[in-house]
């Protein structure tokens, strides 16, 4: 994820140096309007993101990025010539009763996260989190979730030959994604107070930076009394999650994962169901 950093550093460079965007254009004195052209002026944000999709597009994916997916998606996302090579076309989008393809001429450049400053991801357990690390995984499913519309895009990657390739695209409505339960828990978790408070075990362990020595963490115990003085600002509305092999709709323990893309920031929050009620556990800083 290296070179991906680099380029996110680049686009910050580029963002912070661009100036105002140029007046529209307009027919000299004399000239017919008709005949004249306007140009469209773009906005300085504008112009750096074009700045930095054409100098990523001219610099080749590295091959180590192929032996991971979490590498390789990064460089999908930002690289706009990659992107239209590792996708197969026409690109077939399932829609459940109607099925559809894209073909190459008509692919719009999905960017994912990257306009974010984080992204989400969601596991049934510490042992699934170990995927994200590992060379084995051939499958890969990147969901784009619209809680406030109950609505999942799927994006399925698989390697074959040793190259990641976006081989289609799903649409499904949330109560049919494996995650569902937790999802639909999690939309009313975020955008109802009183619900998060009910929704608090009555000790939520506690990980976080030690604030007398920067170099360690401390440990405790946190009681639903003191939960807004811990609690992270949680993504509302839209999410992301990145499938690495399977989910299990069955797993009663959800870990739900912020992680900055720039920052090596990351917050953990522990979820488990019990009696067929979902409550958070642990918060992890």
């Amino acid at each position: 994820m290296k070179e991906c950093l680099k380029a996110l550093l680049v686009v910050s460079f580029l963002l912070s140096c661009a100036g105002t965007g140029g007046k529209q254009g307009t027919a000299d004195d004399g000239e017919d309007m008709e005949e004249a052209t306007p140009t469209v002026s773009l906005t300085a944000e504008e112009k750096a993101e074009e700045e930095f999709e054409e100098l990523i597009s001219e610099e080749p994916m590295p091959v180590s990025a192929e032996e991971l997916f979490d590498d390789f998606i990064f460089n999908f996302a930002s690289n706009k010539r990659l992107q239209s090579e590792r996708i197969s076309f026409p690109l077939l989008v399932n829609s459940g009763t109607k099925v559809d393809t894209i073909q190459k001429e008509d692919w719009q450049t999905e960017h994912f996260f990257m306009h974010q400053g984080q992204y989400t991801l969601i596991f049934d357990s510490e042992a699934q989190m170990e995927l994200v690390k590992s060379t084995a995984v051939s499958n890969a499913i990147v969901e784009k979730i619209f809680l406030d519309k109950s609505f999942v895009r799927q994006y399925l990657f698989s390697r074959a030959s040793g190259r990641w390739m976006l081989t289609e695209i799903r649409n499904q409505t949330l109560p049919r994604n494996p995650n569902a339960s937790f999802l639909e828990f999690y939309n009313t978790f975020v955008s109802d107070s009183a619900f998060q408070r009910e929704s608090l075990c009555d000790e939520i362990d506690f990980v976080g930076p030690d604030p007398d020595d920067d170099f360690a963490q401390m440990e405790g115990v946190i009681t639903p009394d003191f939960w807004d003085a811990f609690s992270p600002e949680l993504p509302k509305r839209m999410i992301y999650n990145i499938v690495y092999g399977h989910q299990d709709a069955d797993a009663d323990k959800k870990i739900f994962v912020i992680r900055g893309i720039s920052n090596g920031q990351e917050i953990e929050v522990t979820f488990i169901r019990r009696n067929g009620h979902w409550k958070l556990r642990k918060l992890v800083e």
